[in-house]
């Protein structure tokens, strides 16, 4: 090569060497105002679109759109969980449901999550709603930060944080504890990203544990399980046979997070053992969505607390057709992205094609797990985080300028024929019994801002200000989102006296239950007095608004209804979601066995044995003539002795008992028997052995006075708590060791 030639090579590679930091500073500088514009805009966008809910008698947390078990279950759970915490001891049992039901083990309480501890220290309703909106902000910000690490701009970042934010599924979902797992997936995935980008660490490791444990922690397993395989899938499509040691690195990073959270994870898997659910293999075939109502995706029909029926469950989250048209911008280029951008396609098809049943990965449905969980609900939050992180890709492509003028007119084409087919199906397959056709208020906007957004595309385009059209295609994106605002608002009004943490106002037809003080039981009739809200005010309610249910409890139930064990997933919807007792079969002896001596009803009942003592607001209070107490005798002569047994002591995991046999006997305490219940003699610490007897707990004794204690040790917990205890110290043990380390280097 000619001595000139060198010579202006050597100048050219030492002009850019100097410019190099210069453009990183700038690129850097760029980075830090994008995330600071960010930040303002979508908190200004969260904080006005949920301003509503700062008024006193208003409450986010327990709004309700479509599932209102955060009022009926979520809500008392956390109650019930704190004030056993704040009273020193660990949420394992509640006296309170049932004959006594596992609280720690039925997951959905996750007394754990840190976000339910943190109730614990500030037990009030709008702490809950802080906590709500906390959830959506940390959403949107690590979705914005793995659309950085993907190589990203600002703006594509922010229109993929907004999108999945502002879906229909988030919006429907915002108080649901399914986000209280769904949130960590794009932080679970930016660490992934990170590993397979710049190799493993051990600092890296911990944190996908701890990003991972707080996933499982989140308290519905249906969404841990998601969780689990959107990152597993991610790690095969993006790493691949080449990064076979990142993959295995993710994988111990993820076992890390199960020891963290096996204190509550071990005690549900053991409840699994001796429990009863309604996730039958046959459960995903209840509900079948129809391809036709695929509409549901970019128009948004039939929301609304005054349309809202049971087929909304199988509709898909909405997400506009200004999200769809950016997503189809990405169809065009792999830059930035490439693997990471077509597993985004891959997640959409397959999960669609869940939801929907197309062969063949409909067939997924029938493999181990996937036949015990309702796959279609669990599948949305995978398409429409798919789908926002799409349109993220496609408005880089546009801010990038790597699309042509032909594919932008076959995007729009494309997304115009997709709006026109699911107009066509939304009136010609309208959803049954929904009772009229969509208005055009509820499409003629949607096209509207979709020609808006085309016309911002082009004026980009032409008059070469992409920044500015960028900015403005992700506004559009969100008032495309907020046309929901009319109909997508739960109703979160409520009376603030009745949900206070303490001393809360409970209706007037419960007063004489709460001062009852013979440890009786409460039962009611359609409803009346909704069950798990009696933990609100600390009384006991045999009927229960569960998952998971003691095996024997449900075949108590089907002894009193008389219906068999086959029928009782159906017996379970036909009464709402539980079961409770029928007015016909309330004489049964087993109801004074149970020592239910109370019962609401929303009408006027005529039943032996039952006297009207109370009526306000709607309700009558019964009360039951011939309850038995909770604890008595079985005589070896089958005779039962009812008075030489009373309890002394009453709290939900330990329980004292004074008895006086004259003979050798059977005690018979009417408290749902499990596993890990020990009972023992006071105070020589003998232990007794329990029998189960249906859902009671029998232990024999011999004649004389004694004192019996119970205790609930369940091995799950135990296990799980050591092993949590020590990956906890594990894990601070290493961020200790990786900031020792980083001090010296």
């Amino acid at each position: 090569m000619p001595s000139c030639e060198k010579g202006k090579q050597r100048n050219s590679s030492d002009s850019i060497c100097k410019k190099l930091p210069v453009c990183v500073l700038i690129l850097e500088m760029n980075r830090k105002i994008g995330a600071l514009l960010f930040l303002v805009f979508f908190a200004i966008a969260v904080g006005t679109h949920y301003s509503e809910y700062k008024a006193a008698d208003q409450s986010l947390f327990l709004a309700h759109f479509e599932d209102p078990a955060n009022r009926f279950s979520f809500y008392p759970w956390l109650v019930e969980s704190a004030r056993q915490f704040r009273s020193g001891r660990f949420t394992l049992w509640t006296e309170n449901e049932g004959a006594g039901f596992p609280l720690l083990a039925n997951y959905q309480s996750s007394p754990l999550n840190p976000f339910n501890l943190a109730f614990t220290i500030f037990p009030g309703l709008k702490f809950l709603d802080l906590i709500v909106i906390i959830k959506l902000i940390l959403l949107g910000v690590f979705t914005y930060l793995f659309c950085l690490e993907l190589g990203l701009a600002p703006v594509a970042g922010a229109g993929a944080s907004v999108i999945i934010c502002f879906s229909g599924y988030v919006s429907k979902n915002i108080n649901q504890i399914n986000l209280s797992t769904e949130l960590w997936l794009p932080a679970g995935l930016l660490l992934v990203e990170r590993v397979f980008k710049y190799r493993a660490s051990f600092l890296k490791i911990l944190l996908l544990g701890l990003v991972s444990s707080l996933a499982l922690l989140g308290g519905n397993p249906e969404a841990g399980f998601y969780f689990l395989l959107i990152i597993l899938l991610y790690c095969l499509l993006r790493g691949g046979w080449q990064k076979r040691g990142e993959s295995l690195a993710i994988l111990i990073g993820l076992a890390f997070g199960f020891f963290l959270a096996s204190a509550q994870l071990l005690s549900f898997i053991e409840y699994l053992g001796w429990g009863w659910n309604i996730h039958s293999p046959s459960l995903h075939t209840i509900g079948r969505p129809k391809l036709q109502w695929f509409f549901s995706l970019f128009f948004p029909w039939i929301f609304g607390p005054n349309r809202s029926f049971s087929a909304q469950l199988f509709l898909l989250g909405y997400i506009g057709l200004i999200p769809l048209l950016l997503a189809v911008f990405a169809l065009f280029s792999l830059k930035p992205g490439g693997r990471s951008l077509k597993f985004f396609w891959v997640c959409t098809l397959i999960f669609l094609a869940l939801v929907y049943r197309i062969p063949p990965f409909y067939f997924l449905s029938y493999l181990p797990v996937f036949n015990r969980i309702a796959s279609v609900k669990f599948a949305y939050f995978g398409v429409c985080f798919s789908m926002a992180m799409l349109a993220g890709f496609g408005l880089e492509n546009y801010f990038q300028n790597r699309l042509k003028a032909r594919q932008f007119a076959l995007a729009l084409a494309a997304v115009s024929g997709l709006a026109f087919l699911s107009l066509v199906f939304a009136y010609q397959f309208p959803l049954v019994p929904y009772p009229r056709f969509p208005d055009r208020s509820e499409w003629v906007m949607p096209l509207i801002l979709f020609v808006i957004a085309a016309g911002a595309v082009f004026y980009g385009v032409f008059f070469e200000e992409r920044k500015l059209s960028s900015a403005l295609l992700v506004f559009l994106a969100l008032i495309n989102l907020l046309h929901l605002y009319p109909g997508l608002r739960p109703e979160g009004k409520i009376d603030p006296g009745r949900w206070r943490f303490e001393n809360p106002d409970p209706p007037a037809y419960l007063r004489p239950v709460i001062n009852d003080r013979s440890f009786p039981r409460l039962t009611g009739l359609n409803q009346a007095f909704h069950p798990n809200l009696n933990l609100i005010f600390g009384i006991d309610d045999f009927r229960v608004f569960e998952g998971m249910y003691p095996k024997s409890y449900v075949q108590a139930m089907a002894e009193l209804e008389k219906f068999s064990m086959e029928d009782a997933v159906l017996e379970f919807f036909r009464h709402g979601w539980s079961f409770d007792i029928n007015q016909e079969n309330l004489g049964n002896p087993l109801v004074n066995q149970l020592g239910i001596k109370y019962l609401v009803s929303p009408r006027e009942i005529n039943i032996p044995g039952w006297e009207k003592i109370f009526s306000a607001d709607g309700h009558i209070l019964y009360l039951n003539q011939n309850p038995w107490p909770r604890v008595w005798l079985q005589l070896k002569n089958g005779q039962s002795d009812l008075q030489s047994a009373q309890i002394i002591e009453y709290f939900p995991d330990r329980l004292t008992l004074e008895v006086g046999a004259k003979e050798a006997a059977d005690l018979i305490l009417a408290d749902q028997y499990a596993p890990g219940w020990k009972a023992e003699l006071f105070p020589s610490g003998r232990e007794l052995r329990i029998v189960p007897d249906g859902l009671f707990r029998k232990v024999p004794i011999e004649p004389g006075q004694s004192k019996i204690l119970f205790r609930y040790k369940p091995l799950g917990f135990r296990v799980g708590l050591y092993l949590s205890l020590a990956a906890v110290a594990s894990f601070l043990a290493g961020i200790i060791l990786c900031m020792v380390k980083t001090r010296k280097n």
